[in-house]
C-alpha cells in the first residue's frame, strides 16, 4: 500500500495549530523538526495520510487553513506544502525511528508505548504515543523544561502546568513526586490526547485536566511551583499574574524562549517581583546553535 507524505514548512508560532490541525484531519502519524534559521527557525512537519481520492482536497484544505492562520494574526512563513508518495513499509519504519527512547536530566526516561525499555530501579519513565501529539520530549524547549522540573520539584506537593500540550510535563512532575498537577490548554483538541497519555502513565488520580486561558482557568489557589512551556509572546503577559497564584518564595519554570528574547523575559521578571535562579541552555548547545535552536529555560523565584 502506498502512503501519502504530506509536509509543511511554517513557522514556530503557526506549528502547534498546525499539529492539531493534521490530527483532526485524521493523518497518521505527525513528526515535527526544527529547522536551521537565525532568529525565528521554521519548522518542519511531516504528516501521513492514505493514498486515495481525497489526498488533493486535503492538501488544498491544509493551504486553505494556512491562509486562516494569517488572518487572525498568526505567522505562517514560509508556509510550504509538498507531497509525495511512498510505501508503507519505508514510513512507518521511518517513522517510528524518529521517537528512540531518550534519557533526559539525572532520572528521566520517555519512552514511545510500542518500546520495550525497561527502567533502571532510580530512573523515573515517562510512556508516551507520539502518534497522538506533540510534545513528545524531542523538542529542546520540552527538554529544558524536564530539566529544570527534576531539580525544582523537590518539595513541591502542587504544580501548575501551563500549555500542557500532550500533558508531558505534568506526567513528570506527578512521577517525580507531586501530589497534585493541574494541567491547562486553551486548545480543547489537547484535552483527550492529554488524557490518555496520563491513563498510559497511570498518573489520573494526580493529574486534573483543565480546558481554558492559562492560570485564568484554574481557581485562585497558591503553587510552590508553575511551568509554561508556551512562546515568549504568551509568557510575558503572563508573568504579571503569576504572583498571585504562587506561593511565598514560589519558583516558575519557562521555556519557550529563544536566546534573543532572554533579556526580555529577564526584564519583565524582574518588573514582576521575581529573581532568575538559573538560565540553561542544553549541554549540546554548539550543536543545537548550528541547527537554529537557540532555546533557553529560566528558572525563577518570587523574592521573599
Amino acid at each position: 500500500m502506498k502512503w501519502a507524505q504530506v509536509t509543511i514548512t511554517t513557522s514556530q508560532e503557526a506549528s502547534d495549530a498546525v499539529a492539531n490541525y493534521l490530527f483532526e484531519s485524521d493523518a497518521t502519524g505527525v513528526e515535527i523538526r526544527d529547522n536551521p534559521a537565525s532568529n525565528s527557525p521554521s519548522v518542519t512537519l511531516i504528516s501521513y495520510f492514505p493514498t486515495d481520492d481525497l489526498i488533493g482536497e486535503r492538501v488544498h484544505d491544509l493551504r486553505k487553513f494556512l491562509a486562516s492562520l494569517i488572518q487572525v494574526g498568526i505567522d505562517t512563513q514560509p508556509a510550504k506544502v509538498t507531497l509525495e508518495s511512498i510505501e508503507e513499509d519505508n514510513w512507518s519504519d521511518q517513522w517510528r525511528s524518529a521517537f528512540p527512547p531518550q534519557k533526559l536530566g539525572k532520572r528521566l526516561v520517555i519512552a514511545p508505548t510500542w518500546d520495550d525499555i525497561v527502567p533502571e530501579p532510580s530512573e523515573v519513565l515517562i510512556r508516551l504515543d507520539p502518534g497522538m501529539a506533540f510534545g513528545t520530549g524531542q523538542h529542546p524547549t520540552t527538554q529544558l523544561a524536564l530539566e529544570l522540573l527534576e531539580i525544582s520539584i523537590k518539595g513541591a506537593d502542587a504544580v501548575a502546568d501551563i500549555g500542557t500540550g500532550s500533558g508531558i510535563l505534568a506526567i513528570a512532575a506527578a512521577k517525580l513526586g507531586a501530589k497534585r498537577v493541574d494541567a491547562v490548554d486553551l486548545d480543547a483538541t489537547t484535552i483527550p490526547i492529554a488524557q490518555s497519555n496520563i491513563q498510559i502513565n497511570k498518573a489520573e488520580s494526580i493529574i486534573r485536566l483543565h480546558q481554558g486561558d492559562g492560570l485564568n482557568a484554574l481557581e485562585r489557589q497558591k503553587y510552590p511551583l508553575i511551568i509554561a512551556n508556551i512562546l515568549t509572546k504568551v509568557l510575558l503577559p503572563m508573568i504579571p499574574i503569576c504572583p498571585t497564584f504562587l506561593e511565598p518564595a514560589g519558583r516558575l519554570i519557562l521555556s519557550g524562549i529563544l536566546v534573543q528574547e532572554a533579556s526580555q523575559i529577564e526584564a519583565q521578571l524582574e518588573a514582576n517581583g521575581f529573581r532568575v535562579l538559573e538560565v540553561r541552555q542544553l549541554k549540546e548547545s554548539h550543536e543545537l546553535a548550528q541547527t537554529g535552536e537557540n532555546w533557553i529555560g529560566i528558572l525563577a523565584q518570587m523574592k521573599k
